[in-house]
């Protein structure tokens, strides 16, 4: 088994512990190198904590990191000693990078990148000095690992000039092996409303104003269902402004992924689509919406123009609207009756789960991309 050694920017995102974890799970010894937004989680494997970042910036936390680990004497040794160094965006390949060059060490390098960070999409010079560094620093990489074709084609090659090795890894829906896939089940018989529902990480104000302003043109007919996290700094007047509105409800923050079933029982149709970074990484990106739907059986919705959309095109499991307004997405809700709706469920249960569900398989071929290859891992 490979020793890996993961430096990531923030062990409470999940993402961030699904990677680790999915080592861990093949038989790896698994090292975290990790700063955090919160609370240290518990894991299974060693993390070396770098501190508490809160909500910095990419380059305020980048500094934090690095001189954490610069004190850590145990670092070198681990860097030394491993086969394989993955590091979680632009602050820690940096960090990655200096303490792989600090310890003469001949141990590969994978870059991932789940998201383009705004700071690399600007136009001024911190941006570009930003862009500059990554350009360099991924010389020293052996692979980029990325979670969606639209960053290649969208940054990586046209921006980056990025001509090295890469390998996709979509952020499949991450689940225990007893797990069992559900049914499509039925709509309610009886005549209600149409529930449009908006599932995950709170944080799109874009997205927020679309999906109040289509609602609102509706008298009772369709409804929004809201499940997640609230980011209030980016929406700290979202429960002010969902007050008194009969027709919007807030379900609150759920467990991972135990929660996921109620979230998607709960919606008839899901809206998927990022408008964060419009035209940047919100057009590029894959977003986790679209993996945890599909398995639930519930369609999506996302602008056709998209990477998103693209997705959803490819496997049918939704639908798309030519541009994110309330008219575009009112006029498709208009279409959807529960017969189109149910339809869409069943024809989202004959999938193959492979497309949406990660599998040991997809795992073992990242790590090979970066030439670990473990013959024995079980196949699942």
């Amino acid at each position: 088994m490979a020793r890996i050694v993961g430096f990531g920017s923030d062990l409470t995102d999940v993402a961030q512990l699904r990677r680790m974890a999915s080592f861990h799970d093949l038989g790896h010894h698994v090292v975290s190198v990790t700063s955090r937004k919160g609370a240290i989680p518990e894991t299974d494997w060693l993390n070396i904590d770098l501190g508490e970042i809160a909500q910095h910036g990419l380059l305020r936390r980048g500094k934090l990191a690095l001189a954490a680990a610069l004190r850590d004497k145990r670092l070198p040794a681990l860097v030394r000693s491993a086969d394989l160094i993955v590091a979680r965006n632009l602050d820690m390949l940096a960090l990655a990078a200096i303490l792989r060059a600090r310890c003469h060490a001949a141990v590969p390098l994978a870059y991932e990148v789940l998201d383009i960070h705004p700071l690399l999409e600007g136009k001024g010079p911190v941006s570009k000095t930003a862009r500059l560094v990554e350009r360099r620093l991924m010389k020293a990489a052996d692979v980029l690992w990325v979670s969606s074709p639209g960053f290649v084609d969208g940054y990586f090659h046209p921006v980056q000039g990025y001509t090295g090795q890469i390998h996709l890894i979509e952020n499949k829906l991450v689940l225990p092996p007893q797990t069992r896939r559900p049914g499509p089940g039925a709509l309610a018989p009886t005549k209600r409303p149409i529930r449009l529902g908006w599932v995950g990480a709170i944080r799109c104000r874009p997205s927020f104003e679309l999906l109040l302003d289509t609602v609102t043109q509706f008298t009772g007919e369709v409804e929004l269902h809201i499940h997640g996290q609230i980011h209030d700094h980016v929406l700290p007047d979202f429960h002010q402004r969902i007050a008194g509105l009969s027709h919007v409800h807030f379900h609150g923050p759920y467990s991972y992924p135990d929660g996921l079933m109620g979230c998607y029982a709960d919606c008839d149709v899901v809206w998927a689509q990022d408008l964060w970074q419009a035209h940047g990484n919100s057009h590029q990106l894959l977003p986790n919406r679209i993996y945890e739907a599909a398995w639930h059986n519930c369609p999506v919705i996302a602008v056709e123009t998209t990477q998103t959309g693209r997705k959803i095109r490819e496997t049918g499991q939704g639908w798309t609207i030519p541009t994110a307004t309330p008219a575009a997405l009112a006029s498709l809700m208009r279409t959807l009756t529960a017969e189109v709706l149910q339809q869409k469920r069943c024809a989202i249960a004959e999938l193959d789960e492979g497309l949406f569900r990660q599998q040991a398989r997809d795992v073992e071929r990242l790590l090979m991309s970066a030439g670990v290859v473990s013959g024995d891992t079980e196949q699942r």
